[in-house]
């Protein structure tokens, strides 16, 4: 009993010690769509006064009666959770068919919204639930005549119910706030690429079946004070979908950014401090993975940008920034449909020979190209009584300046686009896998014996803990050119179909986002057979008696590796992997790359 009162005790002390940094006062034309109180429709953020936010059970039940009341909203469940709860997303559209198909086949361009991937962050939550009453019971309704829309409220539904006030410390409000990773410790927004948690597989299912034409990924800041309190990141012109990064730069950034600063709220970039903890050493613009929701987004040839609202703005200004943010979107695909339409094709018909994996990090020790005008807050960095390092101490006071701007220039590694991958029958998990990516592929029939590149993986190298569940590995690449026979029931992918580069970064070994390098098939790193050191030793004897260029290898081994020298089982095991008795699939990557004619 004295155990928990001491802890209740230290739980009031901090909700009562105010640990975030000052706030600057806000008021904007935004306010003018919170509910009247006396509105049926008004929504439990609202009548909370922007504290709380409503359960996972009070945001459904909700929702549910919101769609029934409407006559044309619906909500559709797109999967379960590990805990069973089911993950909802609302359909907003006037097309007689709202199936999946029908969406997918509409002339409408339709937006595709996130919320709650982490689900601490969830102001995208109760924005939509906002905007989803005025589409159903305001003029608003009208902008459904051109565009469709989907949104997921909460997408980590079990994070969300693991809800209390210390979940995010670097954020202000609201008071009940959901768990980042999932009921399985994972973080969903590191997982596009491998797969592992159902949440991220429902997310890829609904890309495949509503072939949605731009994705928003709602999510709150860490970090840094400034000034913006909606930010926004998206792949840039070297990444995978430059025509569709052209779109967003040329279209959607003006068309909401002017939306929002009519409205009250002050948008920009989502960037980061180049050095340090302030950004007066300039402001770095850090390249995104394809296990990332944006970046798996533009590999995929899906227009899509990542939001990051600030985490130290108030909840109220945050939700109703998201609100203008949404109905902008809207708007921008509302009225260009065309150009948007022909980007995305443009990207989908392309096959550019050269893939990129990922890009060049910039150079912080070299002077930075460009600058950028940034909105800041005041800070000055003292010495902490507790460490005696410093630490920085943000004032609320804004301050305008321009500063260097590091962004990547350059692809940092690349690959061929090969003709394809054929992946053996017994990679069953990387089958399915591919599958529930979308990928198109062919099964073989029969026995298929063809001309491949396979890759030999020369001193593997594990990641020293797991990373998101998972022993990542990589090592030196050495190809092979082989006849391989893949049995009946192997698979065939080839790289001229519009997911053709989302195929190459998944199977490519020197991906560093491929299920290799993720740790999909680190059986092969295992050897299986070995040989008796009595045996090995005449063996040894006589292949050195029989091969003047071996013998030279070893004593060249021998020189200049001496802890090898040493090492009388070394020896003998490297004599045991030159012999015909050693197993010929060790370290072999199984996936055949064909070779292009």
């Amino acid at each position: 009993m004295i155990f928990w009162g001491l802890v209740l005790f230290s739980n009031r002390t901090f909700s009562q010690f105010p640990i975030l940094p000052p706030t600057q006062s806000w008021s904007g034309i935004s306010e003018s769509l919170i509910a009247d109180p006396k509105n049926p429709w008004i929504t439990p953020t609202e009548m909370s006064g922007f504290k709380q936010t409503p359960s996972y059970s009070e945001t459904m039940d909700w929702l549910q009666k919101l769609c029934k009341a409407s006559g044309f909203l619906k909500m559709s469940v797109i999967g379960k959770s590990p805990e069973g709860r089911e993950i909802m997303m609302v359909i907003a559209s006037l097309e007689k068919d709202n199936s999946a198909k029908g969406i997918a086949q509409s002339k409408k361009p339709t937006l595709l919204v996130q919320c709650g991937i982490h689900s601490g962050e969830i102001d995208g939550k109760d924005a939509s639930m906002m905007l989803l009453r005025d589409l159903a019971f305001s003029s608003k309704k009208a902008i459904l005549t051109k565009v469709n829309v989907l949104i997921v409220p909460i997408l980590n539904v079990d994070g969300h119910e693991r809800s209390g006030p210390f979940n995010r410390p670097n954020q202000r409000g609201p008071e009940n706030m959901g768990w980042r990773t999932n009921a399985q410790n994972l973080n969903l927004n590191r997982d596009y690429m491998k797969l592992d948690t159902k949440e991220i597989q429902a997310m890829v299912e609904v890309f495949n079946q509503y072939d949605p034409d731009f994705f928003m990924d709602i999510h709150v800041t860490d970090g840094a004070d400034f000034q913006y309190d909606v930010t926004y990141g998206f792949m840039g012109k070297l990444g995978h979908s430059p025509a569709i990064a052209n779109w967003i730069e040329r279209f959607y950034v003006p068309g909401i950014e002017n939306g929002l600063k009519q409205m009250g709220h002050i948008p920009g970039l989502f960037l980061n401090q180049a050095s340090g903890p302030d950004f007066s050493k300039g402001i770095l613009d850090e390249p995104t993975s394809p296990n990332f929701s944006n970046g798996y987004a533009d590999l995929r040839g899906l227009p899509g940008v990542l939001i990051e609202n600030h985490s130290l703005k108030p909840f109220k200004q945050r939700v109703l920034g998201t609100y203008v943010l949404l109905e902008e979107s809207m708007k921008v695909l509302a009225n260009q449909k065309t150009t948007l339409f022909d980007s995305i094709q443009k990207v989908r018909k392309s096959r550019e020979i050269e893939i990129p994996l990922m890009l060049k990090s910039p150079d912080l020790n070299q002077p930075a190209p460009d600058s950028i005008m940034h909105l800041g807050i005041v800070s000055t960095i003292e010495k902490s009584d507790i460490t005696n390092g410093e630490v920085i101490r943000w004032q609320g006071k804004p301050e305008s300046r321009k500063l260097p701007f590091f962004r990547p220039k350059a692809v940092g590694k690349s690959v061929v686009r090969p003709e394809g991958f054929w992946v053996p029958v017994h990679c069953e998990e990387i089958i399915s896998r591919l599958k529930k990516h979308g990928i198109q592929m062919e099964v073989a029939l029969e026995d298929k014996e063809v001309l491949v590149e396979l890759s030999r993986i020369k001193n593997p190298k594990f990641s020293p803990r797991p990373y998101e569940g998972r022993f990542q590995v990589n090592g030196e690449i050495i190809a092979e050119l082989v006849k391989r026979k893949f049995r009946k029931g192997s698979v065939w992918v080839s790289t001229n179909q519009p997911l053709g580069n989302l195929a190459v970064v998944l199977l490519n070994p020197r991906s560093p986002e491929s299920f290799l390098q993720w740790g999909f098939f680190n059986t092969i790193f295992q050897p299986t057979e070995y040989m008796e050191a009595y045996l090995i030793e005449p063996l040894a004897k006589n292949m050195l008696n029989n091969s003047p260029d071996l013998r030279a290898r070893f004593e060249k081994k021998k020189q200049e590796e001496p802890a090898f020298a040493n090492n009388p089982g070394a020896i003998l095991d490297w004599f045991y992997k030159q012999s015909p008795y050693a197993d010929s699939e060790y370290l072999l990557y199984p996936v055949g790359i064909a070779i292009n004619p």
